[in-house]
């Protein structure tokens, strides 16, 4: 299989679920290694700042990866982009005291109050098509 990194996606061809060529899509290794890096960096600055703050700051970094990487076969990058910032950002309030080991339940109800963006296509298949010059 044949593949050719451009603009921070790696393109290979591979087959639909219809059986149709297509250009098939993936982030490249390095760009979520430095989105984690620009993450991590955030929520360990400011990890003693107030909640709301905190969420404002990952919710930013989150809205400019998925403006840039959310095309039409690439949601799993998204999603792990995702589920690291959850998991990271537990893991930094839990260091904020030595006491301050929250629990996940409570982490929920942090997250219902500063919730952090879902990952979301900006430019699904049907429009990577209509936009397609051939």
């Amino acid at each position: 299989m044949e593949t050719v990194s451009f603009l921070g996606f790696t393109h290979f061809c591979t087959i639909n679920q219809k059986g149709n060529f297509m250009v098939g899509r993936k982030t490249e290794k390095s760009r979520p290694r430095r989105c984690i890096g620009n993450l991590s960096e955030i929520m360990q600055l400011g990890r003693h700042k107030p909640l709301g703050e905190q969420a404002k700051g990952i919710n930013q970094i989150l809205q400019g990866y998925y403006a840039y990487y959310g095309m039409g076969g690439n949601i799993t990058s998204l999603h792990r982009i995702y589920r690291f910032a959850e998991r990271y950002w537990r893991k930094m309030l839990s260091s904020r005291s030595q006491r301050g080991n929250i629990i996940w339940e409570t982490f929920h109800k942090i997250r219902e109050s500063f919730p952090l963006r879902h990952p979301r296509l900006y430019v699904p298949f049907a429009k990577m098509q209509t936009l397609a010059v051939l």
